[in-house]
């Protein structure tokens, strides 16, 4: 798949699992810059794609990250 054959689903997944893997880097980045991050992707998702699964499972790892559980990725769109 190229760049350009991508949904907007598929792309939002994409940014956010790569703001969520930054979470386990070996030197992890701040939960607070994450959760910012994926608040600022979520309000995009929000307004491209508001019936989305990927705008759920957007809202799921926020409500994760604010109670310091652990964060899985967001399952991509088909």
């Amino acid at each position: 798949m190229t760049t350009q054959s991508l949904t907007v689903e598929q792309a939002i997944a994409q940014e956010a699992n790569r703001v969520i893997a930054s979470l386990s880097f070996s030197v992890p980045a701040d939960r607070d810059m994450v959760e910012s991050a994926l608040e600022s992707i979520k309000a995009i998702a929000d307004v491209a794609c508001p019936d989305a699964l990927v705008t759920k499972d957007l809202s799921v790892r926020l409500v994760a990250i604010r109670n310091n559980i652990h964060v899985n990725q967001i399952k991509q769109a088909a």
